[in-house]
């Protein structure tokens, strides 16, 4: 196999795969004893015992001892429901459990307040229906959910490392939610967004979107500080040779970045009940 080859192998739905180059050269790295990668329980438990506020940032006992890794908290007068989107039996592309689906629902049907949804992957790629028990949730259905219930304003997410803007819903705005993508903190053009919430007194919503980038210069001098660091993994990003045309590139190398009016921008819904 060719390099375009290989890149081109790797399956959006699973089961995961692992394509080989047979001809490639390879290292042999020495392994360190002191690294292992960790499961989900033990990731919640991480969060429970960090110093930061609030405690646990989401997480409780019960999602350690069950290994969930969603959650859903108030920030302000917003309740933010963060959803696992990674579907373990494989492939890169996201979808639910039922178990988790049906959470979800109840977690946006009994809420007061106006909803925002947070996942690693966006609606559009939920489409990983792949399971050998079970059933998995995919797009259809998650939209369908999701419209039935006004207060959801939003559904912040990644993925995709750009910064992309759709609306999800009928043209009437009675219903329906921004979805709104972030490009990544790898990936050119290496950036983070700031997410802006204002309700009027008419009960209009406003959702204020600013991009920002981290604090490193345009030159990367003799990397003798983090900020050097993070000035060379830009200008590394920016000259990423994934993005070459001859390896079978999709999109241009400032397609990350989005059009203007997907990354500085407000958007505007209709009041909601």
């Amino acid at each position: 196999m060719t390099l375009k080859q290989t890149l081109q192998a790797f399956d959006e739905v699973g089961p995961a795969s692992l394509p080989r180059a047979q001809d490639a050269p390879f290292e042999i790295v020495t392994a360190d004893l002191t690294r292992r990668a960790l499961e989900r329980g033990e990731y919640a438990a991480k969060h429970l015992n960090s110093p930061g506020l609030p405690k646990g940032h989401g997480f409780t006992e019960e999602h350690a001892q069950k290994k969930h890794m969603y959650y859903s908290t108030n920030v302000g007068k917003v309740k933010l429901i963060v959803i696992d989107s990674v579907n373990e039996f494989g492939g890169w592309q996201g979808s639910l459990d039922l178990a988790q689906f049906n959470w979800l629902e109840n977690e946006i049907k009994n809420s007061d307040r106006l909803v925002v949804l947070a996942s690693h992957h966006p609606l559009s790629k939920m489409f990983n229906g792949y399971a050998p028990t079970g059933k998995r949730v995919c797009v259809d259905e998650i939209t369908e959910m999701l419209l039935k219930y006004p207060r959801v304003i939003a559904w912040l997410a990644g993925h995709e490392h750009r910064h992309h803007i759709a609306w999800i819903g009928p043209e009437i705005e009675e219903r329906g939610f921004w979805q709104i993508e972030t490009a990544s903190h790898a990936d050119w053009p290496q950036q983070s967004r700031a997410v802006e919430i204002v309700q009027s007194h008419s009960g209009e919503i406003f959702i204020a979107l600013t991009v920002i980038d981290h604090a490193a210069g345009p030159i990367y001098g003799a990397v003798q500080t983090p900020l050097d660091l993070a000035a060379l993994s830009r200008v590394i990003s920016a000259n990423v040779w994934q993005k070459r045309e001859s390896l079978g590139a999709k999109h241009p190398a400032d397609w990350a970045k989005g059009e203007a009016h997907e990354r500085n921008t407000v958007l505007r819904l209709d009041p909601r009940t």
